[in-house]
């Protein structure tokens, strides 16, 4: 039986250190001050410039992910804002070009044209290599380019190439399309199967965006469902300090689940995807203290004026004791630079890909199936909610204090409402990873018409894709978008049928303080001030994003008020 993993696999990478010897007093550094373009033309260097094009995907993927994944709740924005967490205006979707995805933008563009660079270099004749067609490096260059061009496409209003002129977004599926076929071409003579592999389902997911529907479901068709292919951060650049750093960071704790589609989902089903702990401050207090300082450390977040329970998800965390990790936020921040790694491709997703694909063919009784090979694959998590030794959800007595104070926070999400269950009966504990997991099974879902099957996969996908940075995207394809002030970024999506989970939306206290719709109208990031400032090819007034006009609550057909436990 093929799970999906709670914790990403162990991944073992070269490590390039500069190793100084220092004498005793002679602690100079020299700079070696800038590299001749040249240089970049000898052999030697080109792997180094696909690693910087693999860098900026990574950090540019992992911008993007924190604050799109708390503008639809794939995360809740908690305690610290500013560079350690998520500003008040991102976290309400209160956007304009002055937020670039707090860097996606600039990091992405960079990977794109670094990638594409190295292809060029790769294929001149004058390059060294005697058959470019099957050197690993260039199709390492061409994937990565991809991975850039289609997450500036998830996220991006508006398609900006190399100080262009601006074009609809979608250009940058077309763009991605397009490097993921040279990498498999290249991937192919060069035996690389993994990259192949990788390629193909990277390619499926951006014909999704196109409407590509009959390539996509072929694509995914190729990828077999216990293929994954990871993200490779090294643990000690600024990589790793996005979605994973701000939620498992005892210096940041910028994310929770608290408030969210995966929290409510985790209480009312053990998915293991979507398992997270609470540390409420009531065991273990350090001598002197009044509480403890592990899970609590974080301010009372702006937008709430309160305290946000810390409900930190297990997901990707470093090996902990299974015993402790539901009642003690402790991650170990040097396992976790070394083994946090996030899906980038994988064949789970390829499932709700072909399942997608049969929904729109209307074949809603095949995507069941495909939805149901997904879940009947996922562990449910033994552990036994209603023991407080083992599960304890009362408030830690600082968050107390701001619940009563404030009954909207308690509105909005109340974990005392969820009759907790037993989900450890008839379990057998099993090693896997670095997490105990049980040979129980999520139970199928059962849809009865189109609509509900279409619910289904959307809850899926949110589920299945959860802290990997994808649901941004998905609200922009799944909805038909409205038409922004500048017509060249395109009008975007098509009004998909089926509902969303209510804690997907901004909460109804924050939109109406904010002046902001609970359902954004526009799920991407504007084109940021800068680019406009530097590309003589935009209009100074160029604007590709719909202000605010009042606060409208979401519309009820889009609502799906069932609880999470699907």
């Amino acid at each position: 039986m093929i799970v999906r993993r709670l914790t990403k696999k162990i991944m073992t990478f070269g490590v390039f250190a500069a190793v100084g010897v220092f004498s005793a007093c002679d602690l100079a550094v020299t700079n070696p001050g800038p590299v001749q373009d040249a240089t970049l033309n000898l052999e030697g260097a080109y792997q180094g410039i696909v690693n910087g094009a693999i860098r900026g995907v990574q950090e540019g993927f992992g911008t993007y992910a924190l604050l799109g994944g708390a503008i639809t709740h794939d995360v809740h924005a908690s305690g610290h804002t500013g560079s350690a967490g998520v500003r008040p205006e991102e976290e309400v979707a209160w956007l304009n070009d002055n937020y670039d995805g707090r860097g996606g933008w600039g990091r992405l563009q960079r990977a794109r044209w670094v990638a594409e660079e190295a292809v060029r270099r790769f294929t001149r004749e004058d390059s060294g290599i005697s058959n470019p067609g099957s050197y690993p490096p260039l199709a390492q260059a061409h994937f990565w380019g991809g991975l850039a061009s289609r997450y500036l496409g998830e996220n991006a209003c508006t398609a900006i190439f190399d100080g262009g002129s601006p074009e609809p977004k979608l250009a940058y599926f077309d763009r991605a399309i397009s490097a993921f076929d040279n990498a498999v071409t290249v991937g192919q003579s060069a035996g690389m199967s993994d990259l192949v592999t990788a390629a193909i389902g990277a390619r499926a997911a951006a014909k999704l965006f196109k409407g590509d529907y009959a390539g996509a479901g072929a694509d995914a068709g190729q990828v077999p469902f216990d293929f994954e292919f990871l993200t490779t951060y090294s643990g000690f650049g600024g990589e790793y300090y996005y979605v994973y750093g701000h939620v498992e960071s005892l210096g940041f704790q910028s994310l929770s689940f608290w408030g969210t589609p995966a929290g409510e989902h985790f209480l009312l089903t053990g998915d293991s995807r979507v398992a997270w702990g609470y540390d409420n401050g009531s065991r273990e207090v350090p001598a002197g203290k009044p509480a403890a300082v592990r899970g609590q450390t974080h301010p009372a977040r702006p937008t709430w004026v309160s305290l946000v329970p810390m409900f930190y998800p297990l997901k990707g965390i470093a090996p902990r004791d299974p015993q402790r990790e539901f009642l003690f936020f402790e991650p170990d921040r040097a396992q976790q630079r070394e083994q946090l790694q996030i899906q980038l491709v994988d064949g789970r997703e390829m499932e709700l890909v072909k399942a997608e694909v049969e929904l729109r063919n209307g074949n809603w009784q095949a995507a069941m199936a495909h939805i149901n090979n997904v879940r009947t694959a996922t562990p449910v998590y033994p552990i036994d909610m209603t023991d407080q030794n083992k599960f304890d959800l009362r408030l830690h007595p600082d968050e107390q204090k701001d619940w009563d104070a404030n009954p909207d926070l308690a509105a909005y999400f109340n974990q005392f409402s969820y009759e907790l269950q037993d989900f450890s009966e008839g379990a057998d504990m099993t090693p896997m990873g670095n997490m105990m997991l049980g040979d129980r099974m999520m139970e199928p879902l059962h849809a009865m018409s189109a609509e509900e099957a279409w619910t289904y996969l959307k809850f899926e996908r949110y589920v299945e894709l959860s802290m990997e940075g994808r649901r941004f995207g998905d609200r922009w394809r799944w909805r038909s978008n409205p038409e922004p002030i500048a017509p060249s970024s395109g009008p975007g999506g098509e009004l998909t049928p089926g509902k969303y989970n209510h804690l997907e939306f901004i909460p109804t206290p924050l939109a109406q303080r904010y002046d902001v719709p609970e359902d954004p109208l526009m799920m991407c990031f504007p084109l940021p001030v800068g680019e406009n400032d530097t590309n003589h090819n935009i209009e100074e007034s160029y604007m590709d994003w719909i202000e605010s006009t009042g606060y409208r609550a979401v519309d009820p057909s889009l609502v799906d008020m069932r609880m999470g436990g699907m």
